[in-house]
């Protein structure tokens, strides 16, 4: 399953949809209560775009007010992680602990994300989770290739699935997000 369609069921552990059902009612409470849209995005993002042919075991998600995210994760069901040696910014379902949801701090891909491009995934549920456009996500997962270790791939196979999947990409856009992400756009070889 791509972006775009209704349902997001194949593919998928169950406990990864009942992660996201209540990720994407906190993100409608959040929207509904301050205007603002919280995005997914990282690894559980390509595991959406791509119906689960990557696998990841968090939801990175970008909001700019992390104390009203965090009510509204609290409010659904969601622990914050209190154990020593845990990161503080990240959240649990009690019913599917391996899944974590963390908080990324900053501008969206550093300001650079187009946000008028952002797709509204829905769930089964009826609630929407916002994701980046995928030339985002390539562009992020081309710059993180070139600054991991010369024998981890891994970022570049991700740019390369999601290309490969991708139902259309705005080249002129995608060559722009990936130099400004530091990545190198003839890796994607789409010439």
């Amino acid at each position: 399953m791509g972006v775009g369609r209704d349902d997001v069921s194949e593919g998928h552990p169950p406990a990864f949809f009942v992660v996201l059902r209540h990720l994407g009612t906190a993100c409608d409470t959040l929207r509904r209560d301050s205007g603002l849209t919280a995005v997914l995005v990282g690894g559980a993002a390509v595991e959406l775009y791509t119906g689960g042919l990557y696998r990841t075991g968090d939801f990175d998600v970008h909001v700019s007010d992390a104390p009203a995210f965090w009510a509204a994760l609290q409010a659904v069901g969601f622990v914050r992680e209190d154990q020593p040696g845990h990161l503080r910014n990240f959240w649990y379902l009690p019913a599917a602990p391996q899944y974590g949801v963390q908080l990324v701090s900053g501008e969206l891909f550093d300001g650079r994300c187009d946000r008028l491009r952002l797709q509204l995934l829905k769930t089964e549920a009826g609630s929407a989770i916002a994701l980046p456009p995928v030339e985002d996500l390539i562009a992020d997962r081309l710059g993180q290739h070139a600054v991991a270790s010369p024998t981890d791939d891994s970022m570049l196979e991700q740019a390369k699935l999601l290309v490969s999947i991708a139902e259309s990409l705005d080249l002129a856009y995608l060559e722009t997000r990936v130099r400004q992400e530091g990545g190198d756009f003839s890796l994607l070889a789409l010439e």
